[in-house]
């Protein structure tokens, strides 16, 4: 699957049911001997009614807490 494929997917949080916004918000760290994708930093949003705020902080998501990758959605299983 191509970056350009799973860009517009919505990154939601399965522990609070929070969304964190599509994968192009989003940034990803690298392991720099393998290359491999460690973990996805995705922003922290506090929702106000139709309006999000950014906290400014970013949420690291370790690749290995993502449950499953849909056709819409990126679901991920956050340590709460």
């Amino acid at each position: 699957m191509r970056l350009s494929e799973v860009g517009n997917k919505e990154i939601v949080d399965l522990s609070t049911g929070c969304n964190h916004g599509q994968l192009w918000d989003a940034e990803m760290l690298f392991d720099r001997k393998s290359g491999k994708i460690k973990a996805v930093l995705v922003p922290s949003f506090q929702s106000t009614g139709f309006f999000r705020k950014s906290y400014g902080d970013m949420c690291e998501l370790p690749w290995g807490s993502i449950v499953i990758v849909g056709e819409d959605m990126i679901i991920f299983q956050s340590q709460v």
